[in-house]
Formats: C-alpha cells, structure tokens, sequence
C-alpha cells in the first residue's frame, strides 16, 4: 500500500483545491475519513469528494459520493472525486453492494454531462479504482497506487504493477504529477478551462501569445503561451495530446509525428470523445507516413484502436481542423486529415508531402521504368515528393483548403476556430454508435 507519510487529510485536500482554501462541507458525518463540499474553483461552482486515509471504502462513503453526484445531475457542475482509502469495507456487508452499484449508476449518467476528475492522492483500489477509471481524467500523485488487483495478493504481478508509472503507460493515468499541492494545482488547470457542463461554453481566459520561433514545432508557435496541459503522454510513441488555450479558447490539441501504433490510436481517440462531449475544437498537427507496419501492433490492438480512432473522428461534431505540416500518406491522411475525419478545414504548410503511398513504394509503381540501380530510388524518390506528393497538388486535387505559411499558422488558426463557434451538426437518429473495442 502506498506510504502515509507527509500525506494530507481529506479537509486539507479540499481546502488546496478551492479558491483560496474555501468551501461548504456537505453531510458532516465523523463516522467516515471522507468529506464532501462544493464551492469555486477559478469562479465556477464544482462539486468535491475527497478520501484521506480512511480505513475503506465503504457504503458511508459511497453514499457522500452518490450525494455529489445527484447535485451535480441537477445542476450541471464539474465533479472532483480524491481518491485515498484501502479498498471496499467488507465490515459493511450486502449494503456496500447496493450503495457502490447506486454510485457507478451516476458516473455513467454523468458521462459526458458535466465534466469529472479523479484524483488518485494514495491507494486506490479494486471497487474506487473502477470508479477512478471510469472518469472523464484521471490524475495521480507519483507514489499513489491504482489497481482492481491488489498486487500482493497475485503470485505473479509484474514489478511495478499497480503503480502511477504503469498506470501512465497503460493509459489510466492521464497525468502523474510530484506531490498533492501539485495534482491538485493541476486539476485546478483543467477546470479553469473546461465547460461547466455538455450545454455550456468553456471559458475565455486571458492569454499571452507564444514567442515565434522557425524551429519550434506548430503546436509551441500557436497555443497561447503556458497554457499546454499534456494528457495520456505514457501512451504511444509518436501522438502527442493535450488540452491548451488558442487567443484564450479552449482547444484540445494533437500532434502526430511519426507511424502511429496502438497506443497513439487509443490516445488520440480518448481525447477526441471527450472534447466532442463538450463541444471543445480539436486541432490535429500532421506529420506522418502512416501506422506501424507490424503483425504484433496487429495482433495486440493495433488494427482495433485504428478503427476506434476513425469512428471517434468522424462521429465527432465539434468543430475539427487539421494542419498538414509534413507527411500524411495513405491511412493517416483518410483517418486523421480527410472528409471520414469530418475536419471542417484542412491547412497544408508549403512543403507538406501528401501523397496514397509512401515515396519509395510509389517510385516502384508508378516509375518502375526509371529505375535503373537500386541507389536510384532515393532519388526518384525525393523527386516524386518534390513534383508529385506535393501541398499544392493536393490543392487542386480538393485534398486541402488552402496553402499557408509558417508564420501565418496562429492567426489562421484562431481565425478559424473563431468562424467555427457557432458550428451546428444534426447527425442520424440513433440510440449510439457501436465502438470497434
């Protein structure tokens, strides 16, 4: 179980996570280590559960937690739940069944309604850690500990197995943060830019604009400056996601760069879900010849979470741009950059390469009869990049909307995503759409 030491109490939590230290404790019960409240958190009314060493999770607690829920239900607020207990208390019986399955009743009806944030403080296990997950973000301290296993009672845990570093690869964690006044400064981040609710715009914050840089890449010279939360950073290789701030609006933000693997699928997927629940913009950077080329990415998801990332983009409705800055070949243009991916507009920097197939195997089909020697292929290969694969190729072809430059980016952007506010989408009547696990 995680270390006591230098942890802080439930009170204490709830106190660094509202303005200046202030709130209204709900259903004061010293039976439970738990406390619930609500009050502001950078001027929005948000909800708050927090856990501070007590003995378990029991159906006391479930209940604190159901009573957040069922205010949040009826008035559209965020929801912060602090995890930091030891598990369910079976001293309680049948009756923490009923209460724990009450609860998980209201997160998923909460789902994409308001957003929610789990705090792992501690040890969060079995019952809690289903709850945990089940959050729009979850956010751990760096020794907490997360698992529906308790690590101690399997013979053969893998090392490291309920741990905040395994809890970032595999995607739990969305973000590990050094110590309490840093998780919860970090959740605070998120609120303050996040929707109250499904039905509420998020809020315009003041911004400083990015210094221009030629080598910095697109996403550092267009969100404003300081406001990058990166999500999910343990998870794939080549995408990077995150939350950020375009001339003070709310943007979720994704950079490819390099072949996608399962992972970077799962990661880009996630992110999209929850921006088009609460009709948050997503930018998508380009720069990529494809998907990893592997039957083991295969085999272990690779082909599922592709799907699950091209259903996630061409079912959102929120407003989608996308920005071409290097390579997008074959699949990654479809899935990320074409009309399946529903962007509203697609921007290519001047020396983008778009093009069906890499250049190598394209030189191979299509000027087979030009190959000469194998030292020929780089070559022809370049060339056809250069005449062939090229932005303004694309262009006339109605791959792009328009050519732009470097240092025109921000400005377009922001524009862009300004004449896209009052975007509106009626989609197909349906119950829900049928996600490729």
């Amino acid at each position: 179980m995680a270390e006591k030491k230098n942890k802080l109490d439930a009170v204490a939590r709830l106190k660094l996570l509202f303005d200046d230290g202030v709130y209204t404790e709900l259903d004061k019960d010293d039976s439970t280590g738990a406390r619930i409240g609500y009050g502001s958190v950078c001027g929005a009314t948000v909800y708050a559960y927090a856990e501070g060493n007590e003995e378990g999770f029991g159906a006391a607690s479930a209940k604190k937690l159901e009573k957040i829920y069922t205010l949040a239900e009826k008035t559209g607020s965020p929801v912060v739940s602090i995890y930091d207990s030891q598990g369910v208390q079976l001293t309680d019986g049948l009756a923490v069944l009923d209460t724990c399955s009450s609860l998980l009743g209201h997160i998923s009806r909460l789902s994409g309604v308001v957003p929610q944030i789990s705090v792992v403080a501690g040890t969060c296990g079995g019952f809690a850690a289903l709850c945990a997950n089940m959050a729009d973000i979850c956010l751990m301290e760096k020794d907490a500990e997360l698992f529906l296993t308790a690590p101690f009672v399997d013979a053969e845990a893998e090392e490291g197995a309920g741990s905040s570093e395994l809890a970032k690869k595999s995607g739990l964690a969305a973000l590990v943060c050094n110590g309490e006044e840093s998780l919860l400064g970090k959740t605070r981040q998120l609120l303050a830019i996040l929707p109250l609710n499904n039905l509420a715009s998020a809020p315009v914050v003041d911004f400083e604009a990015p210094e221009y840089d030629t080598e910095s890449c697109p996403v550092c010279i267009t969100a404003d400056e300081g406001s990058k939360i990166m999500l999910f950073a343990g998870l794939g290789s080549s995408a990077t996601t995150l939350l950020a701030t375009m001339g003070g609006n709310t943007v979720g933000v994704v950079k490819v760069a390099g072949k996608l693997d399962r992972g970077d699928s799962k990661k880009i997927a996630r992110l999209v879900q929850f921006c088009d629940a609460f009709s948050v913009p997503v930018v998508t950077f380009v720069d990529s010849d494809g998907f990893v080329q592997s039957t083991k990415n295969d085999r272990m998801g690779g082909i599922r979470n592709a799907s699950l990332l091209a259903h996630a983009l061409s079912e959102a409705t929120t407003p989608k741009v996308c920005l071409i800055f290097g390579k997008a070949v074959g699949s990654v243009y479809s899935v990320l950059c074409g009309k399946n991916a529903g962007n509203d507009m697609v921007y290519a920097w001047d020396k983008a390469v778009i093009s069906t197939l890499p250049a190598k195997t394209a030189v191979g089909v299509f000027w087979e009869d030009r190959i000469e020697k194998d030292s020929d292929i780089d070559r022809l290969a370049a060339e056809y990049e250069k005449t062939e694969a090229t932005a303004a190729k694309a262009l006339e072809a109605g791959l792009v909307d328009r050519v732009i430059s470097r240092e025109e980016t921000r400005s377009v952007l922001i524009e862009t995503l300004d004449m896209l506010a009052s975007k509106r989408v009626s989609t197909l009547s349906k119950k829900h759409g049928i996600l490729p696990y």
